[in-house]
């Protein structure tokens, strides 16, 4: 059975011609690869200006660090060889036969040599090209241009028929077949991208969500027909958004918005005390009527409400409210000067303050 033509044996047929190629003609062919026409990977170019400098770059082109440009630098040297060779073989260039191309070849050895030659039929060999299977068979079998020993010194595997199959290893068919599942591939791998990039947006959209959807829904619950001033509540939250702006630091900006559902509601939140009380050391707090200022979806931002006779109440800075009933107190009330952070609470407002008093505050 005959062995067919790997890829790899290609490429060794190329690193085994050019590596037979003298010193000068090796320098002439990288002096040609420094022209600015001369276009090819960054790889690639940085493996040739690497080669530019070295004393001899003959006998260290096989290295592997400069294997990536042999290809490149093989169809340099072999550039003005088969430039001849197609014109000599005409109208059957593009797929001559084996007595054709020998033919071309004898004539062709008149201006070149048989190492340059045998560089050609490797470069072909390696391009993918019609013919590149007959150039392989022609640079194995063929002792004039010194190639048949690439197989032993590659390392190639097993010694290589005299008469190789000329027919492909790889039909067009497969190379297509090749290229659509690349494609395939890297199709692949831009849907799993944008995948991933639409799932961060997802995410960055729903932590922003977060913030507010806990605050709507239990402004929600809390305007539910049937608890108690409940209609009140809902005309009353209005008027105040269209008045004055509640005052906030930069840092309270941040964190809190002055449109959460809940602001100019009065809630049940836990307020420590300023000081300790000599009869009730224990007792740090308790929970009052307070105003709402702004929101988030775990906080609120607050100024507590403190009823007729207590200190707060005769602090200047305190703001009376002039409709109590309305909030939702019990009692004629003050409101704090200073905004305190408090836990959300599971109970929403229990009623809100008029637009005037609104507005007095700030």
């Amino acid at each position: 059975m005959e062995r067919e033509i790997t890829e790899d044996d290609r490429a060794a047929l190329v690193r085994f011609a050019v590596a037979r190629v003298g010193r000068d003609e090796m320098k002439a062919a990288l002096v040609r690869t420094n022209d600015p026409a001369f276009q090819a990977p960054k790889a690639v170019t940085n493996a040739l200006n690497a080669l530019r400098k070295h004393r001899d770059p003959a006998s260290v082109v096989t290295r592997p660090q400069y294997r990536v440009a042999v290809p490149y630098l093989a169809a340099v040297v072999a550039d003005a060889c088969l430039s001849q060779t197609i014109e000599v073989l005409g109208d059957h260039s593009d797929d001559p036969t084996e007595a054709q191309l020998l033919e071309a070849l004898e004539e062709v050895r008149g201006s070149f040599s048989d190492v340059t030659i045998g560089v050609m039929l490797a470069s072909v060999a390696d391009g993918g090209m019609p013919a590149s299977d007959l150039c392989f068979t022609v640079a194995d079998g063929d002792d004039r241009f010194a190639l048949t020993g690439w197989a032993a010194q590659e390392g190639a595997g097993p010694e290589r028929p005299s008469a190789p199959s000329v027919e492909r290893a790889t039909t067009p068919e497969q190379r297509e077949a090749r290229r659509l599942k690349k494609q395939k591939d890297a199709d692949e791998r831009r849907r799993k991208l944008e995948a991933a990039r639409k799932a961060g947006e997802q995410v960055r959209r729903a932590r922003k969500l977060e913030r507010s959807s806990a605050a709507s829904a239990a402004a929600a619950s809390a305007r539910e027909p049937g608890r108690p001033g409940a209609a009140d509540q809902a005309e009353a939250s209005v008027a105040p958004r269209l008045t004055r702006r509640a005052s906030l630091t930069p840092a309270q900006e941040e964190e809190y918005d002055r449109n959460d559902p809940w602001a100019t509601g009065v809630v049940y939140a836990w307020v420590t005390f300023d000081s300790v009380d000599p009869d009730q050391p224990e007792v740090e707090g308790k929970s009052r009527r307070c105003v709402v200022v702004a929101g988030s979806s775990t906080a609120l931002l607050v100024r507590p409400g403190y009823s007729e006779g207590g200190m707060k109440s005769r602090d200047w800075k305190s703001v009376p409210l002039r409709h109590w009933k309305q909030a939702g107190f019990d009692q004629p009330t003050w409101i704090d000067s200073e905004t305190l952070s408090v836990p959300r609470p599971d109970e929403g407002p229990v009623g809100w303050l008029a637009p005037e008093d609104w507005n007095a505050l700030w």
